[in-house]
């Protein structure tokens, strides 16, 4: 087989990004990001799922879904509820407050794949949505028959929102004292330190 370049594999990857970079900003008003919405989607259509069935769909760790899972849940969008069969997993169901902000997102993402698509014919685009559903079955079936991991999502680093004291007074501080001390100083909550006599000669 010819190698073809750039490869297929990099081609898809750029118009998922592209695709998500336009979704993501589309949905900013609506205050939910493109993850939370296909969550959403499929909840509409496969009431019961838990997170863990979510993780695999999605190909994230369980840890992550369950972070995602815990906003949707706080934000009263879906609900979790013990099974029957198992009390450990937790089947989750849309509310009503979900559907509705369903529907808003459901137009949104229908006016984005339109604006993309436009220069795509008709027959062109069903074959492209048989060739890709075809090739997610595959890549998922063989997720579950080996084990592949999944990357967990990176969460952003807490940055501290406390004020930097001047350049001056942190150079003015000792060395030897501590940070809070040092911060203590600059607040004026510790007196400064004696100056030491000079010998007299």
């Amino acid at each position: 087989m010819q190698r073809l370049r750039p490869s297929t594999i990099y081609l898809l990857h750029q118009s998922s990004q592209a695709l998500r970079s336009r979704l993501e900003h589309a949905l900013r008003p609506l205050g939910i990001t493109g993850l939370q919405y296909t969550i959403l989607a499929l909840l509409e259509r496969r009431q019961g799922l838990s997170s863990a069935d979510l993780s695999r769909r999605f190909f994230v760790t369980p840890q992550t879904m369950n972070q995602i899972v815990a906003g949707l849940t706080r934000r009263g969008l879906v609900t979790r509820r013990a099974s029957a069969a198992n009390r450990r997993i937790l089947q989750m169901t849309l509310t009503d407050a979900g559907r509705e902000l369903l529907a808003g997102c459901e137009e949104v993402c229908d006016r984005v794949e339109r604006e993309a698509m436009e220069s795509v014919p008709a027959s062109d685009l069903m074959n492209i949505r048989e060739n890709l559903v075809a090739l997610l079955s595959q890549l998922r079936q063989a997720s579950r028959e080996h084990g592949l991991p999944v990357q967990p999502l990176a969460a952003a680093p807490a940055q501290s929102m406390k004020p930097r004291a001047p350049a001056a007074a942190r150079a003015a501080a000792p060395a030897s004292l501590t940070a809070r001390d040092r911060a203590s100083r600059v607040a004026g909550k510790l007196p400064a330190p004696a100056k030491k006599p000079v010998p007299s000669r």
